[in-house]
């Protein structure tokens, strides 16, 4: 009966590690996707941003 009881144990253990691993895998994952959505609007908003100080310079120019 113990040994059965250890066995049980050290299962829990092995599945409630593998449990938080794969939590914080998934975590990782929604930050990364996240942070990547930010950067591409950023550099759509960078690219707006250079088109209308073209613009700009362009009126000016003529």
């Amino acid at each position: 009966m113990l040994i059965t009881n250890l066995i049980a144990t050290d299962i829990k253990q092995i599945i409630l590690q593998s449990h938080e691993t794969a939590i914080r895998a998934v975590d990782f994952q929604w930050v990364l996707m996240y942070w990547h959505i930010g950067k591409r609007i950023f550099e759509e908003e960078q690219q707006e941003q250079d088109r209308f100080i073209l613009q700009k310079e362009n009126i000016k120019v003529e």
